[in-house]
């Protein structure tokens, strides 16, 4: 009985059989392709602050998010006696929809005192989408400085959150 040679080197589907080559687009193209768009450098376009411009703009933001929570609480006060439970829940919403919302739509304090933006990496003109600015946030919160350790490391200077939201921060002119 002779043994059948299994050839390893052609490309097989799901059920054993040979693809066909198609010419044109391949996997190979695509790949490059994808290369190409995560090499982009926005720093010869573009003013990109640094990490303590950054810092700086998250700082006055953690002060504005506190005094809306003042605020609030305050306002609670004033009003009677609420359930500690809708304070809490009131701040985690102050927490939580501050910066998604105003990246989305516009800017937060801190990125206008600084003047800074939030943007789409692919294409800078454009805010990011409220549901990718709710990922930032959550991987900023998630990571803390840490974050921050790759703005130095790269040509655009992303952070982490910056990598998993498609964004990048840049200076308005």
């Amino acid at each position: 009985m002779k043994e059948k040679k299994v050839d390893f080197y052609k490309e097989k589907d799901v059920l054993g059989q040979e693809k066909p080559i198609v010419f044109g687009k391949s996997d190979v193209n695509t790949h490059e392709e994808k290369q190409i768009r995560s090499k982009i450098d926005h720093s010869a376009k573009f003013e990109l602050p640094s990490i303590k411009t950054r810092y700086f703009s998250m700082l006055i933001d953690v002060i504005v998010i506190l005094v809306v929570s003042l605020g609030i609480s305050t306002l609670f006060e004033k009003i009677g006696t609420v359930p500690d439970y809708i304070r809490g829940l009131t701040f985690l919403i102050v927490v939580i929809l501050y910066e998604p919302i105003l990246v989305s739509t516009w800017c937060t304090i801190g990125q206008l005192v600084t003047n800074i933006r939030v943007r789409k990496f692919q294409s800078p003109d454009h805010r990011i989408w409220f549901f990718s600015a709710i990922m930032r946030l959550f991987i900023k919160i998630l990571l803390g400085w840490i974050s921050f350790i790759t703005i130095t490391f790269n040509d655009n200077r992303r952070a982490i959150h910056d990598f998993v939201a498609g964004s990048i921060v840049i200076v308005p002119k």
